[in-house]
């Protein structure tokens, strides 16, 4: 039996974006991501409005950073699933980033293949690398993934840096233009919706996949491993499809950072970038998809607001002769935030945003 509705001569309320005594009585309706067509409504009007108006009304600085934001984005989403849903820690994905980098500019500049080929080819590349230390290190006790992500990070940093016939070594390689149609694709604007055009896909699959009874067995699995195996879930499978899930990502979003700065060198996939990459996740929540957006905003905007400090208080007259104090900025401020946020805010933005959206919901008895 349906819902009862009102006739419209006896509304006295306007529509909502949250439901009046919607009752779930079973799996179907609670896996809903719209509970009501307004909200659904609201949140496509949302999107839309956001991703086709905004390099209209920004210049090509700020198009750029929101670019950067949604390549961190799509790196965010696939390390909060298996970090923040399956529970397992990865210090290793600023590596797979640079494989899929690396991947789709040997792939496009080289080889000669379209950009709609070598990007999701650079996703698989990267999902068989991690691959390597995932496979038996996900059979051991949750310590040995940490460890073996870190390795294969510290191993890649030094194919990418000494493999000079492969990676250009120092000096680096360049990345081809995106072409569409026959036509080059130069303009950050074009750029910013091919890469908003993926964030949005991979949201989708991911949403998809936590919902599920897949995303179900992570979070028994982050509980408890143990009981969730006495449950019937089977560990081992579901732990390795995270991981793999999750490094396809980083190498689809790696592949696409490709294109976006053009120039690649090795140094920009140090450790320091996949604890970026954690920083995201733990500022914006664990186990959201929405916080994963939103850390990236704020660490890419962060970055760039600390780097351009430091070079401000390395130009000025009182900080002359200091460079090398100031270099480290950018690690102390993300080293800052990452503290305050696990003391003071541990669910991180997407704990904060529910909190708004239940006031919101409870008004006016909150």
């Amino acid at each position: 039996m349906g819902p009862v509705r009102q006739p419209p001569h006896l509304r006295l309320f306007p529509p909502s974006p949250h439901p009046r005594g919607k009752l779930v009585t079973g799996y179907m309706g609670a896996l809903n991501r719209f509970q009501t067509p307004f909200t659904r409504r609201l949140v496509i009007m949302g999107v839309v409005s956001f991703f086709g108006l905004l390099p209209f009304v920004t210049n090509d600085y700020i198009l750029h950073l929101f670019n950067m934001a949604c390549i961190y984005a799509i790196v965010a989403v696939g390390l909060n699933i298996i970090t923040g849903y399956a529970g397992q820690l990865s210090l290793g994905h600023g590596a797979l980033f640079g494989i899929g980098t690396y991947t789709g500019v040997l792939l496009s500049a080289k080889a000669g293949l379209p950009f709609f080929l070598a990007v999701p080819i650079a996703g698989v590349v990267a999902l068989m690398a991690g691959s390597i230390f995932a496979i038996p290190s996900l059979r051991l006790r949750p310590i040995y993934l940490p460890m073996a992500t870190l390795a294969g990070q510290f191993i890649a940093e030094y194919i990418f840096l000494h493999w000079v016939s492969l990676s250009g070594g120092s000096q680096g390689l360049v990345a081809a233009k995106i072409t569409l149609g026959g036509r080059i694709l130069e303009t950050h604007g074009s750029l910013f919706y091919i890469t908003a055009i993926f964030l949005l896909l991979t949201i989708w699959l991911a949403d998809n996949l936590i919902r599920g009874k897949i995303g179900r067995a992570l979070e028994a699995i982050r509980q408890n491993d143990r009981v969730a195996a006495a449950l019937g879930i089977a560990v081992y499978p579901h732990k390795l499809l995270a991981f793999a899930i999750s490094a396809f990502f980083g190498g689809l979003a790696g592949a696409l950072f490709a294109y976006a700065v053009e120039t690649i060198t090795p140094s920009l996939f140090n450790l320091t970038l996949s604890i970026q990459f954690l920083a995201i996740i733990l500022v914006g929540g664990l186990g959201s998809i929405t916080g994963s957006l939103l850390g990236a905003v704020v660490i890419v905007f962060l970055n760039e607001i600390l780097g351009l400090l430091g070079v401000w208080l390395m130009n000025s007259a009182s900080y002359a002769g200091s460079g090398m104090a100031m270099m480290p900025l950018n690690e102390f401020g993300l080293g800052l935030v990452i503290v305050i946020f696990i003391i003071f805010k541990p669910k991180g933005l997407a704990g904060i945003c529910g909190n708004i959206k239940l006031r919101f919901q409870r008004w006016p008895f909150s």
